[in-house]
């Protein structure tokens, strides 16, 4: 979720709308994959079980596969937020009580919503730590459904901080690595998968829980700490409120097995090279967001997958969805991506969706789990991809702020970002066909037709929401 002068926000609908899809078809329970924004408290969605793990870290609330949710103590009242990497300020929705009001109005601005209240102080507590007074947006009105928000990202481009004009508006992270100065100003997080979800992925007889630490690192996976250290850009336009980061050049290994050639859309680069796309890593953004010819790249090399112009050739519920890549769903979609030289593959059920629909030959219909509405597009800032959840549960990640924190001199070293894959291909390939295929084996994935270029997969219409909500009435889990 990005905040007012940042890129819209890139929460794609196309995976959450075939869900509820799915849901009014088998009349089900299932857990939701994809946009969270305005749909966070449906009651489709189920939280995996939370709790701490002695280890110092914070347990995160899986809903869903959809949103990761950390629980922060604001004022003496406790809110479960959104961990949120693409974002810098901290909001509640209501009031925590004990708090401090500044009489300062402030509209964030998330693309298609918009978040409206006064900012105020509090004492805070997360994971540990007390901050006294940390200044937040106290919401009198949210398009979201969110009890909250907190913005994890580089503290240059804080509304609320620029607001203040002091050190007195800095978020929650600056303040807590300034005033405990013996704490490595980093911070680590591990997104698990949604145990009852079709992509749960188990790994070592059970399932990575959700985590999100300050200044350590999770037992067991202490080898994030020799990973290269990938820089932290600031190119171009894009707003510093982000984690930028350059892929490898040419750095995507399709179905084929083949890198695919790339070539960013960053006028005037600083590092890297061309062929290096720049790329956000967030945790608030569900579905990868990749330019259109790199979907076109790899579902359209799937034997069998058929480039869609119009859905509603597919099924009725489909007529809003436009330009996008049908898939037969016994076929494996692999797709890796590289950064210093390391592969990270994606978990196949991460790359396509089950719908549970079938067309007019009563065929099943699956599709890509990719959206290329807003990366790719030169308008939306200097960046190229923006990696998110769905990545981002197949990697555990160390951000380090460096001279990113407030206050920080000349001497204090550049943030960067660390990446320790968690995937193992044997296993997500398993996964795989234990979900799709019933134990079969896999098919092949060679050559298919490419049929177009994609265009990007567009915002659900209300009108197809409304139409849900009239045809199918109440839900009942």
């Amino acid at each position: 979720m990005m905040a007012k002068g940042s890129y819209p926000n890139s929460r794609s609908s196309f995976v959450l709308a075939i869900s509820l899809l799915l849901f009014a078809s088998n009349s089900t329970a299932l857990d939701i994959v994809g946009r969270y924004k305005a749909f966070s408290s449906h009651p489709l969605l189920r939280r995996d079980a939370s709790g701490s793990f002695g280890n110092g870290s914070l347990a995160l609330s899986n809903i869903g596969d959809v949103e990761y949710l950390g629980n922060v103590n604001l004022g003496g009242k406790n809110f479960d937020v959104l961990i949120d990497t693409g974002s810098v300020d901290l909001y509640v929705v209501g009031d925590p009580g004990n708090t401090k009001d500044l009489d300062i109005p402030v509209n964030l601005t998330y693309g298609d919503g918009s978040v409206v209240g006064s900012v105020s102080t509090a004492e805070l507590q997360f994971d540990g730590y007390t901050v006294e007074d940390q200044a937040f947006l106290k919401a009198k009105h949210s398009d979201d459904t969110l009890a909250g928000v907190l913005g994890l990202g580089p503290s240059t481009f804080s509304t609320i901080k620029e607001l203040l004009n002091s050190s007195a508006g800095d978020p929650a992270l600056d303040r807590i690595f300034r005033q405990n100065t013996s704490t490595p100003n980093y911070i680590t997080f591990l997104l698990s998968r949604n145990a009852s979800s079709e992509s749960s992925v188990p790994l070592s007889g059970g399932y990575y829980p959700g985590q999100l630490t300050i200044g350590t690192v999770i037992p067991g996976l202490e080898a994030v700490n020799n990973a290269p250290k990938l820089p932290a850009l600031q190119d171009g336009d894009t707003y510093i409120g982000t984690w930028l980061t350059m892929l490898d050049a040419n750095g995507i290994i399709g179905p084929d097995g083949q890198k695919i050639n790339t070539t960013t859309i960053v006028k005037n680069v600083t590092a890297g090279t061309e062929n290096q796309l720049r790329t956000l890593l967030d945790t608030g953004t569900s579905l990868p967001q990749l330019p259109a010819y790199i979907a076109d790249s790899i579902y359209g090399a799937i034997s069998g997958a058929t480039f869609i112009q119009n859905g509603a050739d597919l099924h009725p519920y489909l007529r809003s969805f436009t330009n996008f890549w049908r898939v037969p769903c016994d076929q494996e979609v692999n797709a890796t991506f590289i950064f210093g030289g390391q592969e990270f593959p994606i978990a196949p059920l991460d790359l396509t969706s089950d719908i549970g629909l079938t067309d007019r030959k009563n065929v099943e219909i699956c599709f890509q789990q990719t959206d290329a509405s807003i990366s790719g597009d030169a308008g939306f800032g200097a960046f190229d991809m923006i990696l998110g959840m769905a990545f981002l549960r197949n990697s555990y990640a160390l951000f380090n702020y460096g001279d990113f924190v407030d206050g920080s001199t000349a001497n204090t070293a550049a943030p960067y970002i660390q990446l320790l894959s968690i995937s193992d291909k044997a296993k997500i390939h398993q996964d795989f066909v234990n979900a799709r295929l019933t134990g079969g084996p896999s098919t092949g994935n060679s050559g298919g037709s490419n049929s177009g270029s994609t265009t990007g997969i567009p915002e659900i219409l209300a009108s197809v929401v409304s139409a849900l909500v009239i045809v199918f009435g109440a839900v009942l889990l």
